[in-house]
C-alpha cells in the first residue's frame, strides 16, 4: 500500500509539473510572438524615419541650391552694375579730359603772353625748388 499511495502522489506531481511546463512553454511561445511583432514594429518604425530623414535632406539640399543660385544670380546683377557705373565715371572723367583741354587751348589762344608768363614763372619756382 505505501508504494501505491507514493506512486499516484507522484503521477500527480508529474501532471502538476508537466502542466506548469507546457503553461511556461506557452507564453514563451507567446512572448516570442510579441518580441517578432515588437521587431516588425521597430523596424517598419526605423524604415519610415529613414525615408522622412531622407525627405528632408532632399528638401534641404533644394533649398540650398536654390539659395546657391539665388546669390549668384544677385552676384552677377550687382557685378553688372558696378561694371556699368564704372563705366558711367569713366565716360565722365573722359568728358571732362576733353573739356578741360579744350579750354586750355582756348586760354593759349585766346591770351598767349599771359600764358607764356604763367609757363616762365611755373619753370622759376621748379627750378627752385629742385636746386634745394
Amino acid at each position: 500500500m505505501a508504494n501505491g499511495l507514493f506512486s499516484s502522489r507522484s503521477k500527480s506531481i508529474r501532471n502538476g509539473l508537466h502542466d506548469e511546463a507546457q503553461a511556461v512553454e506557452e507564453q514563451i511561445a507567446e512572448l516570442r510572438e510579441e518580441i517578432a511583432s515588437l521587431t516588425r514594429q521597430l523596424s517598419s518604425d526605423a524604415s519610415s524615419g529613414a525615408s522622412g530623414i531622407r525627405k528632408k535632406a532632399r528638401a534641404v539640399k533644394a533649398q540650398a541650391s536654390d539659395a546657391a543660385h539665388d546669390l549668384k544670380d544677385r552676384a552677377e546683377t550687382d557685378i553688372r552694375d558696378m561694371i556699368a557705373a564704372g563705366e558711367d565715371i569713366l565716360a565722365d572723367f573722359q568728358e571732362r579730359y576733353r573739356d578741360s583741354g579744350r579750354r586750355a587751348r582756348k586760354a593759349v589762344h585766346d591770351h598767349p603772353l599771359t600764358t607764356l608768363g604763367v609757363a616762365a614763372a611755373a619753370g622759376f619756382v621748379i627750378a627752385a625748388l629742385l636746386r634745394r
